[in-house]
């Protein structure tokens, strides 16, 4: 039958295009080979015929245009946001103290007219409770912000009593009880800005006196180097470091750049505390966290900004090691050790990482001598950012006598903080050893120096040269009175022509100019 061959003839080509055998011409057609022959049909109908694609609707026509402005928005939006929050990393607590002004004399306000709607203000009605929120913020932040929420009352009174008859008497009298508040406060202040400065400058102190007695106990207590690779003690490190900064400076004066003398200190570290793979980045916070490579031993270090290890160290200011990162946070950091360089404010200038070093070598002893040496080259770089500019006057002076000298300086002219230079000269026979005993009795705050350095200098005659913080005249009487008696005790009556003492008062620049003259015996 002529249907019954059409029908065979279109199951073998679709038996062939599917791959499967042919069947033969007798045997009948059953329902596998059926169904597969309708797929296939279809499936090549669909290809060469597609089917029509359906015509989006209005809302969908309408909304394609919005996904660009849509994008758009979404990155402005992004940009802004980060825009605020570098804003508000670089300006810390400027967003809160914006909001108190704006809030706390519109709360004073609102309390108020509940609590007497015809008479908000309480205007000849006794206390003029409203104006307590401008005096609160002028007691906190000072006149300027005062006036700000007075300017706030002002126009609240304009908005809720437009009408009314302007009260001269009511608005004069809570301006003059702000600007009271507003110098008592800023008074305070400056008194508490006085004293954080004062502490922060003892601390200073205190670190390094603490620095100095952990040196003294690693010494006395014959603390060496366990291994025998080692090759001396820690405080054969220090001196010898404290020769190489020296060196380095007198050979590059000029170098002021990214962390001078960087390399010096990290080939030593690498030298005393066996370390294979090391780098010195330089840390900048502000607006946006970066990192400069600056000097490098071993296999080279890519640092990334979000390390775990590196993040900890930068937020607590100290050395970070490999345990203590992995017990803070669950991700792997490449690095063993992060220490970071401090400034004077506490603030991070770099950090010194450490990826490869024995495992031998990953002691606490180890790891303490290297913060120890990273705290002394920190040292060394405050003392020359903080002194470099006394120093173009006087090249030779002691690095730490500039930095300190600066740092007094500084906290006499921004806040008030007295402070004086001593120079301390003997005209005696044992003068080597007078001078050597005065240097031995600056041990309450103040700090002594040599001059010169060198004993075998012969350039200008020996003195020692004092600095004596946060000390008035009155002050500065006791402090030659117990020096005298001191002298005198040991080397009998001690008087002016056996001992002359000069002292000035710290302040402008041009007074290390001075203290120069006074230490080469020109004045």
């Amino acid at each position: 039958m002529p249907t019954e061959r059409r029908h065979k003839a279109e199951a073998d080509a679709a038996a062939v295009a599917t791959g499967l055998p042919p069947r033969k011409r007798d045997a009948p057609l059953d329902s596998v080979y059926a169904d597969a022959a309708a797929s296939m049909l279809d499936m090549l109908s669909l290809l060469r015929q597609p089917a029509p694609k359906k015509r989006a609707n209005r809302w969908q026509r309408l909304a394609r245009p919005l996904r660009g402005v849509w994008i758009v928005v979404a990155a402005l939006v992004s940009i802004v946001r980060q825009a605020v929050q570098r804003w508000m990393r670089a300006n810390p607590g400027k967003i809160g103290r914006l909001a108190e002004i704006v809030l706390l004399p519109a709360l004073f306000i609102y309390l108020s007219w509940v609590s007497n709607p015809s008479n908000p203000f309480y205007i000849n009605s006794g206390f003029p409770w409203p104006w307590l929120g401008p005096w609160l913020i002028a007691l906190r932040y000072g006149v300027a912000h005062g006036a700000v929420a007075s300017f706030g009352m002002l126009v609240a009174w304009n908005w809720l009593a437009p009408l009314a008859v302007f009260p001269r008497l009511y608005f004069l009298g809570g301006a003059i009880t702000m600007l009271i508040a507003g110098e008592f406060g800023s008074y305070w202040q400056l008194r508490v800005l006085r004293l954080e400065e004062s502490l922060r400058f003892l601390n200073d102190k205190a670190e390094r006196l603490t620095r100095r007695l952990y040196l003294i106990k690693l010494s006395h207590d014959e603390l060496e180097y366990e291994l025998v690779d080692r090759p001396g003690t820690l405080r054969e490190a220090l001196i010898d470091l404290r020769l190489l900064m020296e060196r380095d400076s007198r050979d590059n004066p000029n170098n002021t750049g990214n962390l001078p003398g960087a390399q010096i200190i990290l080939d030593f570290v690498v030298h005393h505390c066996r370390v294979e793979s090391a780098a010195i980045f330089k840390v900048r916070m502000y607006p946006t966290q970066r990192l400069d490579h600056v000097a490098g031993v071993g296999r080279r270090i890519d640092l990334e900004a979000d390390d775990p290890m590196l993040a900890r160290a930068l937020e607590t200011g100290h050395q970070v090691h490999l345990q203590d990162a992995l017990m803070a946070s669950a991700q792997r950091s490449s690095l063993i050790v992060a220490t970071p360089l401090l400034s004077t404010e506490g603030e991070p200038f770099g950090v010194m990482v450490i990826s490869n070093m024995p495992f031998t070598a990953v002691t606490a002893d180890n790891l303490q001598t290297v913060a120890v040496l990273l705290e002394s080259y920190a040292d060394y770089l405050r003392l020359s950012m903080g002194g470099s500019e006394l120093l173009s006057v006087w090249p030779t002076a002691p690095k730490g006598l500039a930095g300190d000298f600066s740092w007094l300086t500084r906290l006499r002219t921004n806040y008030g903080l007295d402070s004086r230079c001593v120079v301390w000269r003997a005209n005696h026979e044992r003068a080597t050893e007078i001078l050597a005993e005065i240097l031995a009795l600056h041990s309450r705050g103040e700090t002594g120096w040599r001059w010169p350095a060198n004993p075998r200098d012969t350039s200008s005659p020996p003195c020692v040269i004092a600095l004596i913080p946060f000390s008035g005249v009155a002050g500065m009487r006791v402090y030659r009175q117990r020096l005298f008696d001191a002298i005198s005790q040991r080397f009998g009556e001690a008087d002016s022509r056996a001992l002359h003492v000069t002292d000035f008062p710290l302040g402008p620049q041009s007074s290390f100019e001075r203290l120069k003259r006074l230490a080469e015996g020109q004045e």
